[in-house]
C-alpha cells in the first residue's frame, strides 16, 4: 500500500493522566491544609504560673511552650524570658511524681493564630487524674506564658505529612502509567506499520 498511516495512539491520549495527576495533587493540598490546621486540635492549654487536673490515658505526653496564643480570648506573647520555670506532673490519687524531661523530639505547629514548640515529655504508665502545674518558684516571679499539654502530636505531624506525599505520588504515579501505556501502544503500532512499510515519522 502507498498510503502512509498514522501511528496511534496519539501522543494526545496522555492527557487522560492529567485529572489523575490534578486529583493528587488536590488531595495532597487538602491533607497538608486539613491536618496541619488541626495539629493542636488535642492539646490542652494551661496559663502558667499555674496549675491544671488533667484526665489522662496511658501514652507519652509533650508539653508545648506556646509563643503565640489566645486563652479565653486573652492574647499572650511570650517575649520575655522564662528561665526559672519548673513544671511538675503528680498523680491526684497517691500523689506521686511522674518523671518529666527535656523534649527528646523537636516538634512545632503554627495554626489558628497559636504557634508552639515541644520542651519538655513525660510518660503516664496508668490512667487517672494527675496534675500539671509549673511556677518559678516560690520567691521567684516571671511572665505569664502559656504552656499546651498533649500526646501524638509529631506523630499527627508525621502522618499528614506522609499522607499527603502518598497522594501526590498515587496520581503522578497514575499519570505516568497512562503516559506509559500510550508510549507502549505507540511502539507497538510503530513496529507493525514498519514491518508493512506503511510508517509515517
Amino acid at each position: 500500500m502507498d498510503q502512509m498511516s498514522r501511528v496511534r495512539p496519539s501522543w494526545w491520549h496522555c492527557l487522560w493522566g492529567v485529572p489523575f495527576f490534578l486529583i493528587g495533587a488536590g488531595f495532597f493540598v487538602y491533607t497538608i491544609f486539613h491536618g496541619l490546621t488541626h495539629v493542636s486540635d488535642s492539646l490542652t492549654q494551661i496559663v502558667v504560673p499555674g496549675k491544671m487536673e488533667l484526665n489522662l490515658q496511658p501514652g507519652r505526653y509533650s508539653v508545648f511552650l506556646e509563643e503565640q496564643s489566645i486563652v479565653n480570648g486573652r492574647i499572650y506573647s511570650t517575649t520575655q524570658s522564662i528561665n526559672g520555670l519548673v513544671c511538675r506532673v503528680n498523680s491526684v490519687e497517691d500523689g506521686n511524681a511522674v518523671t518529666i524531661q527535656k523534649a527528646s523530639v523537636n516538634a512545632t505547629y503554627d495554626v489558628g493564630g497559636r504557634s508552639g514548640h515541644s520542651v519538655l515529655e513525660f510518660p503516664i504508665h496508668q490512667a487517672g487524674r494527675y496534675a500539671f502545674a509549673c511556677d518559678y518558684g516560690e520567691n521567684a516571679k516571671g511572665p505569664e506564658v502559656v504552656v499546651a499539654v498533649g500526646s501524638g502530636v509529631g506523630g499527627a505531624i508525621f502522618n499528614t505529612v506522609l499522607g499527603s506525599l502518598a497522594a501526590f505520588s498515587g496520581g503522578c504515579g497514575l499519570c505516568l502509567v497512562v503516559v506509559l501505556v500510550v508510549a507502549t501502544l505507540r511502539g507497538r503500532e510503530k513496529k507493525l506499520l514498519r514491518q508493512a512499510g506503511q510508517t509515517q515519522a
